[in-house]
């Protein structure tokens, strides 16, 4: 009945009783008492958006729409000459500093230990062109209309319309001379902007701004991040700086590791970088940041976005108190967070 099996056996190799454990004999793994090795694995937040691996129909459309904007040209290696510093060189190629020094491995602290003779990789310059209008500045950079929108009007306050614009220098609310949609004017560059110059400019900011995000963060990391996340990392780049987001425990962690909902819940700087203190206008900048993240989850925030966003709106208001046009300054307050939000979301004060 068997001999099919002993037939098997024997063109095997296998001789009678190979492959049975007795009740008196153990496998070799127990004989040798090897340990039973028990892997952890990574838990992950069931409510949490998960890394896209993959490009998406839209987002490879996104890319080749901003290749009608933007060029890139490849730069041959910089040997390091007397009196050169990092900050020069970058200017020379027209590149951020940070990308310069992530290229080459370079710590920032050291940015300024540059060696005559030192031979550096420079990465492609890129370029901005054809942009006229806000239209043209979110095709450029491969975001939302609405997203430059907002971003024009908080830098702008209520002063200004959607097609009106800065065309010559203005100190902004801490006091620096600014230009366009906040542009920090430098020495020697125009103070008489048109239009569209102003939204070239834009361009230009935020595109050097991604460029230091994909340096700090890595490009992969970078391009892995939901679309409304970029948008507001840009943002909080744009308007405090890369230091903001370098200086902010554990949010460069969170957003390398996926952790989407605990890195908008560390969107809490509020300090004047020009004073040190923590201001109305910059609690109100990062309510923004918050609710432009959370259009990720489509409508179902997170209650601990809520929460965080709460805190920084009841900080706001405590600052808005000490200033004696508090109830005239208050409706406005509230309009805007409440644009953010929608109605019902963060619990305003009225009086």
């Amino acid at each position: 009945m068997n001999g099919w099996l002993d037939t098997l056996k024997s063109y095997l190799g296998i001789t009678s009783g190979e492959g049975k454990v007795s009740a008196d004999k153990k496998p070799d793994a127990v004989l040798t008492k090897q340990p039973i090795v028990r892997v952890k694995t990574k838990q992950e937040n069931p409510k949490e958006i998960k890394i896209v691996k993959e490009l998406t129909d839209n987002q490879i459309q996104i890319n080749e729409q901003r290749k009608k904007y933007i060029t890139e040209t490849k730069n041959s290696d910089y040997t390091v000459k007397k009196g050169d510093t990092i900050s020069d060189i970058a200017e020379k190629f027209g590149v951020e500093v940070r990308s310069i020094l992530i290229l080459n491995g370079i710590n920032y602290e050291n940015r300024n230990k540059l060696k005559i003779g030192q031979v550096l990789k420079i990465p492609p310059t890129k370029k901005i062109s054809g942009v006229k209008n806000l239209a043209d500045v979110a095709k450029s950079m491969g975001v939302s209309e609405d997203f430059i929108k907002r971003l024009k009007r908080i830098e702008d306050g209520a002063k200004l319309k959607e097609n009106q614009f800065h065309n010559t220098p203005y100190k902004d609310d801490a006091g620096v001379l600014t230009i366009g949609v906040g542009h920090v004017l430098k020495a020697g560059e125009p103070k008489q902007l048109t239009n569209e110059q102003v939204c070239a400019l834009l361009a230009k900011d935020l595109l050097k701004m991604e460029d230091n995000l994909k340096a700090y963060l890595g490009e992969k990391t970078y391009n892995d991040l939901p679309q409304p996340l970029k948008e507001a990392l840009l943002d909080i780049t744009f308007n405090k700086g890369l230091d903001i987001i370098d200086k902010t425990e554990g949010l460069k962690y969170c957003l390398k590791e996926g952790k989407w909902e605990a890195a908008i819940n560390k969107f809490t700087h509020v300090k004047s970088m020009k004073t040190g203190e923590e201001m109305s206008g910059l609690c109100k900048r990062r309510l923004l940041d918050i609710s432009v993240a959370c259009k990720m989850y489509n409508g179902k925030i997170p209650q601990s976005n809520i929460n965080t966003a709460q805190q920084i709106y009841d900080k706001g208001i405590a600052f808005l108190r000490k200033k004696d046009n508090f109830a005239n300054i208050l409706p406005g307050f509230n309009k805007d967070v409440e644009s953010y939000f929608g109605k019902g979301i963060i619990k305003l004060t009225t009086k």
